[in-house]
């Protein structure tokens, strides 16, 4: 799998609420938080992801078939 990776800089001295908005407003977008790191006290790293991009993993049609069988609702 393929993962979009962006990183956003944050001032520590604007506080916690431009930081909470920011990241809401990506995780909009499909954005997710993977990691934050601080540099020289005063400034805050947050790594995002989003994805994953390409083809959907193909379907194995025997799972379905087994999943039948036993009973579970067709779900593999």
């Amino acid at each position: 799998m393929t993962y979009e990776n962006k990183y956003v800089v944050f001032d520590v001295n604007k506080g916690p609420k431009v930081i909470v908005d920011s990241l809401n407003t990506f995780g909009e977008d499909g954005w997710e938080l993977a990691s934050l790191i601080t540099v020289a006290g005063e400034k805050i790293v947050a790594f995002l992801k989003r994805g994953p991009l390409g083809e959907p993993e193909p379907v194995d049609e025997n799972a379905e078939k087994l999943a039948k069988l036993w009973g579970n609702g067709g779900k593999a």
